[in-house]
């Protein structure tokens, strides 16, 4: 393993270089982290943060659930908010709310909310990820979406280290998109439901469950959606009339079962997930002159 540069900072957390990134993502590929900082707590990451090189691009990873990282893997610094600091989850009955670190999962905070009677996360159940990168892409699904339950959340900035709030209202969150700058990483968030019965909310999450393995290949290797919706057009169906449901490259396919996933059948490389996307891309432009955009986020460099 690659030596740790001697002008990084002291750390409580761990530090790593040249750290393997694949095993961080759903998709299972992608190079390695020129550095990898998983810091203990939200102090640790303020205090490194604050002393590292300024020539050095931070970047913050999650569970890798919406993101492709190329095989060349990332320079700079990748922070990954592993630590049990920033995955607990505290719901506050009576207020309605669940505040929690931005590491927690999507689907550990539908299931809290569930038992203290919030009603209002649900569609978060049927989201695989943590609440930071779900508040980040704004995502949402059957009929529920990031924006309707965020109240506030908690940053540090990736070059001084400092902390603060940011409002959820004042977050701009859109279609799959967040106005959060990429200078900010989000360490924790305060999200607000409505008064539910428990029995009916826990029947919600299961449906909801239900459904997305009817039409999803929920157990593949998979990051979700590719794009996003164009305004008036599913991108899975575009995909499909475009005639590229099932095509391959390498060991990538475009899922028989949903034609806006990926994924990785065993053995693929981030490029042949990214060269079967943009063929995807290229077809659906030349059949309906429609340019699909991303919803994952593609990270790093090819080679």
């Amino acid at each position: 393993m690659s030596a740790i540069p001697k002008e990084l900072p002291k750390a409580k957390g761990k530090i790593e270089a040249d750290r393997g990134l694949a095993e961080f993502t759903r998709f299972r590929v992608g190079g390695p982290a020129e550095i990898l900082f998983s810091p203990l707590d939200t102090d640790d990451l303020a205090h490194f943060l604050r002393h590292a090189p300024k020539d050095m691009n931070v970047h913050a990873l999650g569970f890798g659930s919406n993101v492709l990282i190329r095989d060349g893997g990332i320079k700079g610094i990748v922070v990954r908010l592993g630590a049990e600091h920033f995955s607990k989850i505290d719901a506050r009955v009576e207020a309605f709310e669940i505040r929690c670190g931005a590491f927690a999962s999507n689907i550990s905070v539908a299931k809290a909310a569930a038992e203290a009677g919030i009603a209002g996360f649900e569609f978060l159940y049927g989201i695989p990820g943590s609440i930071g990168g779900a508040i980040i892409t704004n995502a949402g699904c059957f009929g529920g979406e990031v924006k309707d339950i965020l109240t506030e959340i908690e940053t540090i900035n990736v070059q001084s280290g400092e902390t603060k709030k940011i409002a959820g209202a004042e977050c701009g969150l859109g279609y799959r998109h967040s106005g959060v700058p990429d200078s900010q990483i989000i360490t924790r968030a305060i999200l607000r439901g409505r008064v539910g019965e428990r029995e009916k909310i826990l029947a919600r999450m299961e449906e909801i469950q239900e459904k997305k393995d009817k039409s999803q290949p929920t157990h593949a290797k998979t990051a979700g959606s590719v794009f996003k919706n164009p305004e008036g057009h599913a991108a899975w169906k575009l995909i499909k009339d475009a005639g590229c449901q099932g095509m391959k490259e390498g060991c990538a396919a475009i899922s028989e079962a949903h034609a806006n996933f990926i994924v990785n059948e065993g053995g693929a490389s981030a490029a042949d997930i990214e060269d079967l996307a943009e063929k995807a891309r290229f077809a659906v432009h030349e059949k309906f002159g429609i340019t699909l955009e991303y919803e994952i986020k593609i990270l790093g460099s090819r080679i």
